[in-house]
C-alpha cells in the first residue's frame, strides 16, 4: 500500500503562537516536502494567580540554581522563541483554542475539542505543548500524536533533556520520536537516534540533540509513503523518572563544565591519533568467530617516521599477487595519500599507488569485470571517484567520478540482485550518519535512497570496511565512536535489504585487547580466505601533530559560528 505524502496532513499542539527555533525547524521540514500543516491546536489555559506572600512560600528553593540559571542565564540557540506566523506564512492552518482539563498530572481535551480534531482527518499531530497527554485526543489522528524524548528512554525518563547524561558521564544520548500511549515515556517507538555526548558541553549538546531531531517525523513520513504504515515498536522502559537538579547537582554541573572544557581543549591540543595497520594469515571468517582469541597474533607494519601514521586497510587477492591497500597520513603535509603492501615482499615495503592535491583515506577495493577498483575517501574534493587499478605500474588511475557535489566519507559499495548500493557517511556527521544510495550501473547515476539517512547512530553508523557474506549471514562492519574517534569495530547484520526497506542488527563488537600495541581504538577490519587485516590506534604527541589539530580546532570554530549565524 503506498500513499501520496504530498497528501498529508498534520496538526501541532502549541501552549502559545510562538514556538521553539528547533520545533520551527521540524515544521519548516515537513511543509518543504509538501506535508501540509492543517491544525493548530493551541492551550488557551491561563496560569492560575498566585499572590506574593504564597509564590514565597511555594517556591522550589532546592532548585533555585536551577530555576535561576535556565531562565535568564540558559539560552541555546535550539530554544529561541519563533513566531508561528513567521514558520509558515501565510498561516492558513484552522486555529483551535482549547481549555484543557486536568486530572492527576494528565491533560484531556474536551469531548467537543477531540471531535472538530477528528473533523480534520490528520494523519499525525505533533505535540510541542500541554504537557501530559491522556484520553480520545491520543487517538484522534490517523497515526496518533507523536512526541519526542531528548534522551534514551531505555535509561532516562523524565527531564531535563540530556542533561542526566551529561551529569553522569554517559557518552551516548538518544534521542526518540514516539506515538504517545497513556504510560509516561513509554510510547509506541516510531523512530530513534543515537548521538555522542558533548561532554564539555551542554549547550552544544542540546543544540546538537534538538536541531538533528528535526528530521525525525520527515523520515516516518516517508515510511508511511513507502510502507503505508510506519514501524513501531512498543516500549518496555523500566528506567527512572528524573526531574530538575538540586542545588548541590547544579553546583557539580558547573564545576564539570568547568573541569571538562579545559581537559577537552588540552586533550584536542597535546594528544593526537597514532595509527597503525596489523595483519594475520587467518581467514577473515575465521577472525571473527574468535577475535579476541586471534587479536594477539597480528603483525604490525613498520612506519616511515614519527610523524606519520597508517590507518584504512583493505585487501585484494589477484593472480600475480596479495595486496594491502591503505591510508599513509603526514601530520606535516596535513593529508593521506593512499599506499599499498605486496605478499610477495612480505609485506615489509610500502609504495604510494596514489596521491592527489586532496587528502585521501580509506582505500575501499574491489573487483569487478576483470579489473581491480578502488573508491578511495575524498571528502575533500567533493567527489566520489573511480579509479582503476594498474597492476603493473602499482598505481590507482582515474576511471570517473560515480557522485560529484557531495563530501563523502568512507564511502562502500554492495552488489546485490542487479544493483550497486553506495553506502556513505558525510562530513557533517560523518561518525553519526550512514547514508545509502542505488545505481543499476556501477559507473551509476547513483540515486539517494527515499529515506537518507538508512541509520543514525554514534555506536555503529560508519563504514568500518567492506561488508561480510559469512556463514549465510551478510555483516556490514561499523565503527564505533562513543567517546572518541574509532573506539571500536561493530559487525550489524542486514535483516533486509531491498529498494524500500534497509534493517540491521548489532551482533557483535570488536574492540582491541590490552597485549595490543596500539589499544586505543579499532576501527577498520577487512579480509578474505586466507588473511584479516585490522588498525589499532594509540595516543602520542608531536609537534607537527599539534600545529595540525590547532588549525582543525580553528576551522571548526569557524564553521560553528557560519553555521549559527545562518
Amino acid at each position: 500500500m503506498e500513499e501520496n505524502q504530498s497528501g498529508m496532513r498534520f496538526g501541532i499542539m502549541v501552549d502559545s503562537m510562538t514556538i521553539e527555533q528547533w520545533q520551527a525547524d521540524t515544521i519548516k521540514q515537513l511543509i518543504s516536502n509538501g506535508i501540509n500543516l492543517a491544525l493548530i491546536i493551541r492551550n488557551d489555559e491561563k496560569a492560575p494567580k498566585q499572590g506574593f506572600f504564597k509564590k514565597i512560600r511555594n517556591y522550589p528553593y532546592r532548585k533555585m540554581f536551577f530555576q535561576i540559571w535556565n531562565h535568564y542565564f540558559f539560552k541555546p540557540e535550539c530554544k529561541k522563541r519563533v513566531a508561528l506566523n513567521e514558520v509558515v506564512a501565510p498561516l492558513t492552518a484552522k486555529l483551535l483554542p482549547c481549555l484543557p482539563m486536568h486530572q492527576g498530572t494528565s491533560t484531556f481535551l474536551s469531548n467537543h475539542d477531540v471531535e472538530i480534531i477528528k473533523e480534520q482527518k490528520l494523519d499525525f499531530i505533533l505535540r510541542f505543548g500541554f504537557n501530559i497527554i491522556g484520553g480520545e485526543i491520543l487517538e484522534a489522528a490517523r497515526h496518533g500524536i507523536w512526541s519526542f524524548h531528548h534522551d534514551d528512554e531505555m535509561e532516562y525518563r523524565g527531564a531535563p533533556p540530556g542533561f542526566w547524561e551529561f551529569m553522569q558521564d554517559n557518552p551516548v544520548n538518544g534521542i526518540v520520536l514516539q506515538r504517545l500511549t497513556e504510560s509516561l515515556d513509554k510510547g509506541i517507538i516510531l523512530r530513534k537516534a543515537h548521538y555522542p555526548t558533548i561532554l564539555h558541553s551542554y549547550k552544544a549538546h542540546l543544540n546538537n540533540l534538538y536541531f538533528e531531531s528535526s528530521i525525525m517525523p520527515l523520515q516516518v513520513c516517508r515510511e508511511i509513503q513507502a510502507l503505508g504504515t510506519p514501524q513501531e515498536t512498543p516500549s518496555q522502559s523500566t528506567a527512572n523518572i528524573y526531574k530538575a537538579p538540586r542545588n548541590s547537582q547544579m553546583l557539580k554541573y558547573w564545576w564539570l563544565c568547568f573541569s571538562r572544557r579545559l581537559r577537552f581543549h588540552l586533550h584536542d591540543t597535546f594528544r593526537q591519533e597514532d595509527w597503525d595497520v596489523a595483519y594475520a594469515d587467518i581467514p577473515l571468517h575465521e577472525f571473527i568467530k574468535e577475535p579476541e582469541a586471534h587479536l594477539k597474533e597480528f603483525k604490525w607494519f613498520r612506519r616511515k617516521r614519527g610523524n606519520v601514521y597508517y590507518a584504512d586497510p583493505f585487501v585484494i587477492t589477484t593472480n600475480k599477487d596479495t595486496y594491502i591497500f591503505f591510508e599513509s597520513y603526514d601530520y606535516k603535509q596535513g593529508k593521506g595519500c593512499i599506499d599499498i603492501s605486496l605478499k610477495s615482499e612480505d609485506f615489509k615495503k610500502h609504495h604510494t599507488a596514489l596521491e592527489e592535491p586532496f587528502h585521501l583515506s580509506y582505500p575501499f577495493v574491489f573487483q569487478y569485470d576483470g579489473n581491480v577498483y578502488c573508491i578511495p575517501e575524498a571528502n575533500e574534493s567533493n567527489q566520489v571517484a573511480l579509479y582503476r587499478f594498474d597492476e603493473e605500474q602499482r598505481k590507482l588511475v582515474r576511471d570517473s567520478v560515480l557522485m560529484d557535489g557531495i563530501r563523502a566519507v568512507d564511502p562502500t559499495l554492495y552488489y546485490k540482485d542487479g544493483v550497486w548500493n553506495l553506502f556513505l557517511s558525510t562530513k557533517e556527521h560523518s561518525n553519526v550518519k550512514l547514508y545509502r544510495y542505488l545505481a543499476d550501473d556501477l559507473r551509476g547515476p547513483y540515486r539517494p535512497y527515499y529515506n537518507n539517512p538508512v541509520k543514525t547512530d554514534c555506536r555503529d553508523a560508519r563504514m568500518a570496511g567492506a561488508f561480510i557474506e559469512s556463514d549465510g549471514r551478510l555483516l556490514r562492519p561499523g565503527q564505533e565512536s562513543i567517546r572518541y574517534y574509532g573506539t571500536a569495530v561493530c559487525l550489524n547484520e542486514v535483516t533486509t535489504l531491498t529498494n524500500n526497506q534497509y534493517s540491521e542488527t548489532e551482533v557483535q563488537r570488536i574492540a582491541p585487547i590490552k597485549k595490543m600495541r596500539f589499544r586505543k581504538g579499532l576501527h577498520s577490519l577487512n579480509g578474505n580466505d586466507t588473511l584479516t587485516v585490522i588498525d589499532g590506534k594509540r595516543f602520542y604527541f608531536t609537534f607537527s601533530g599539534m600545529s595540525h589539530q590547532l588549525k582543525l580546532k580553528t576551522q571548526r570554530e569557524q564553521h560553528l559560528k557560519s553555521n549559527f549565524k545562518a
